[in-house]
C-alpha cells in the first residue's frame, strides 16, 4: 500500500490560512522540487497531501492543482493572491528572508492547491497514533 503524501509549511499560521480557505498557493526553492525527505513528499500535480502542523499533527488535506516556474522580478498574480498577499511587492517582502535575499533573475517554484478536507484535531484524534497511520 502506498504511503500517504504529506507536507508541512514553515509556520502554523500558514496552515491556519489554508484551513480558513484563504491560502491557495505557496512557493518553494526550485532545488527542492521532486525531493523527498523524512517528512515531506515530492510535489506532484493531481496528488492529495495531508498537511501537518509544526507538531506533525494532520490538520487538512489539499490537492495539488499546478506547479509552475516563477521569477522573482515577475511574481504572477495567481501566486501573490493565493499566498494571501495584496501585491507582488508584498509577496516579495514576505519571502525575501525565506529565499535569502534573491536577485531579479532568481527562479523558484510556485504551486496552487485546493482545500479538500479539514481534519478534526481534538485531543481524541490528534495524537501520535494518527501521525503513525500516515506512514511516518
Amino acid at each position: 500500500m502506498k504511503e500517504s503524501n504529506r507536507m508541512s509549511f514553515t509556520s502554523d499560521r500558514l496552515v491556519a490560512q489554508i484551513i480558513e480557505g484563504r491560502k491557495r498557493a505557496s512557493a518553494e526553492w526550485i532545488q527542492k522540487q521532486g525531493k523527498v525527505d523524512e517528512w515531506d513528499s515530492a510535489l506532484e500535480v493531481g496528488s492529495i497531501y495531508t498537511v501537518c502542523d509544526s507538531h506533525r499533527i494532520p490538520r487538512c488535506t489539499i490537492r495539488m492543482t499546478s506547479i509552475r516556474l516563477c521569477q522573482w522580478d515577475n511574481i504572477p498574480e495567481w501566486l501573490w493572491r493565493g499566498e494571501t498577499n495584496n501585491s507582488a511587492e508584498e509577496f516579495r517582502a514576505d519571502h525575501v528572508q525565506y529565499f535569502n535575499d534573491p536577485g531579479d533573475g532568481f527562479e523558484f517554484i510556485g504551486y496552487e492547491f485546493q482545500l479538500v478536507n479539514i481534519i478534526n484535531t481534538d485531543a481524541e484524534t490528534a495524537g501520535p497514533a494518527n501521525i503513525a497511520s500516515l506512514g511516518g
